[in-house]
């Protein structure tokens, strides 16, 4: 794995699933429109995080739209083989 992606791919993910959580706890407590959109935005940056990882092992990017199945996206990214073994940047 790029450790030059390393950072990017924690932002993303790690800000995402923030995101989609907080979205979803506003959209139960009341906030519904504020809630979708933190939601939605919290996806987005997780695919795009998502997508760095991809990177990061050497893949397409395009493979960061499996993050649009959340977490079992992001653990179907994590079993691709890594084309970078050894990398440092």
């Amino acid at each position: 794995m790029l450790a030059e992606y390393k950072r990017t791919t924690n932002i993303g993910v790690g800000l995402g699933l923030i995101g989609s959580i907080i979205g979803r706890v506003l959209m139960e407590s009341g906030s519904e429109g504020l809630g979708v959109l933190i939601a939605l935005v919290g996806l987005g940056v997780f695919i795009w995080g998502c997508s760095q990882y991809a990177k990061a092992k050497g893949h397409s990017p395009l493979w960061g739209a499996l993050g649009i199945l959340s977490l079992i996206g992001l653990l179907v990214l994590f079993f691709l083989p890594d084309r970078h073994k050894g990398a440092t940047a």
